[in-house]
């Protein structure tokens, strides 16, 4: 678990005099910040000083390394383990104690801290030689993942541990990872100095801040160590059954340079016992995407989510997906066109008895509505063929559907 000790509430609350109740009303938030009393000022003061305590012990066990080496004792004592699961929570000092990481103010301590956790664990797993079956890493946390830069960095470390013995025995992994982070504590901080009045307002009321997001065009975001990481990882793990594959965008701006992300994993690896696909947020060319599922026909379960095509056509690799003599089940959800805006999933035959359109699986759009989800059986993947209707010409309209839809896709691709 990567506990990240946040004190930036606390900090505010201190600051303020003021404690900040958040309540769900509906659809909507409602937040409210009555005076705090002496007793909860003292109380946010002790609290404060526990996480820092808790935070400083962190840091010094990252430094003499005994979090690796406490963590490769524990595994090597199991000797083989079903499922290792890292997740990310806070620890705001709050009652609540921990909390999920979609729910704090600052997003940099959670990226940081998780990259360490993500450090800790990948080479505990390496030194103790533990056989894992299912491997998952932040798949259950909002607004964390494991930046590609980090994950390209620390393969040197690992192989000098002979990481690939461990690596063989893992049959399924989910990893979220994300775009290039800025970790430097004095250039995250002359960026929060030089927000204007708004953005400051807008960031004192909890609503976040991109000011410190790396622009798309940052050299470090763009730099050649980004792309080739993951393959090089999953390249270690040969017997892989499960991929599930998550990107997340922390840039100012597009993500569309970490195409080759996925590129360097289509052109340099071939699982032959892969059976289960999950690909979230990534973004893709016709041609490896078409590679990929080409060389491996066994797979029996299918999720595209969120997947921008740069370039070529959705049909050729949908006509493929026909003739994969294995495939039981597709899961589709904002398959995005080059230049063309979302490819739209409704049925060529709109009127049938069986089709029903779910209301979360759409939304209103001027001259119809826009169907971005949509699952098939093995029957349907051979009866339509994937052969959907021309999606609505108009602009989306306002609606809960949408407003949904927007605030998953916020959650899910960032930025944070």
């Amino acid at each position: 678990m990567a506990v990240v000790c946040d004190t930036s509430e606390l900090d505010r609350m201190l600051s303020t005099k003021r404690r900040r109740i958040h309540e769900k009303q509906g659809v909507f938030s409602v937040t409210t910040e009555p005076k705090a009393t002496q007793e909860e000022l003292d109380e946010a003061q002790r609290n404060r000083d526990i996480l820092v305590s808790q935070r400083s012990e962190q840091q010094q066990m990252r430094r003499d390394e005994s979090d690796v080496q406490l963590l490769a004792a524990t595994l090597r004592s199991l000797r083989t383990l079903d499922v290792l699961a890292v997740e990310s929570v806070i620890d705001q000092g709050s009652e609540e104690k921990l909390v999920a990481s979609s729910a704090a103010r600052e997003w940099h301590p959670i990226w940081i801290r998780g990259s360490q956790v993500y450090q800790i664990v990948m080479l505990a797993i390496a030194h103790s030689g533990v056989a894992i079956n299912t491997l998952t890493i932040y798949n259950g946390s909002q607004r964390c993942s494991v930046p590609t830069w980090d994950v390209n960095q620390l393969l040197p470390a690992l192989d000098s541990m002979n990481f690939a013995t461990a690596a063989q025995h893992i049959k399924a992994i989910c990893l979220s990872v994300s775009t290039k982070v800025e970790t430097d504590a004095q250039k995250i901080a002359d960026a929060r100095a030089s927000m204007s009045e708004a953005d400051r307002a807008y960031y004192e009321a909890g609503m976040g801040t991109n000011v410190d997001l790396l622009s798309d065009e940052d050299p470090m975001a763009v730099a050649d160590e980004n792309y080739p990481g993951i393959a090089l990882l999953l390249k270690r793990m040969p017997n892989l059954e499960t991929l599930h594959l998550h990107l997340y965008n922390t840039l100012k701006g597009s993500a569309n340079s970490y195409v080759k992300v996925f590129s360097f994993i289509a052109n340099e690896l071939v699982f032959p016992s892969l059976c289960r696909l999950t690909l979230r947020s990534l973004y893709c060319d016709e041609a490896s995407l078409l590679k990929f599922l080409r060389a491996h026909a066994k797979i029996e379960r299918l999720e595209l989510r969120e997947i921008h095509l740069l370039s070529g056509s959705w049909s050729p690799i949908l006509e493929h997906l026909v003739t994969m003599p294995s495939l039981q089940h597709v899961a589709f959800h904002n398959l995005w066109r080059p230049g063309q805006g979302m490819l739209s999933l409704g049925p060529k035959d709109p009127s049938r008895s069986d089709w029903k359109d779910d209301m979360n699986s759409s939304f209103p759009c001027m001259g119809g509505r826009m169907v971005h989800t949509r699952t098939f059986s093995q029957k349907e993947i051979q009866s339509e063929r994937f052969e959907f209707a021309d999606g609505p010409a108009g602009r989306q309209l306002g609606s809960p559907q949408f407003h949904h839809w927007i605030t998953e896709r916020g959650a899910e691709c960032g930025p944070p």
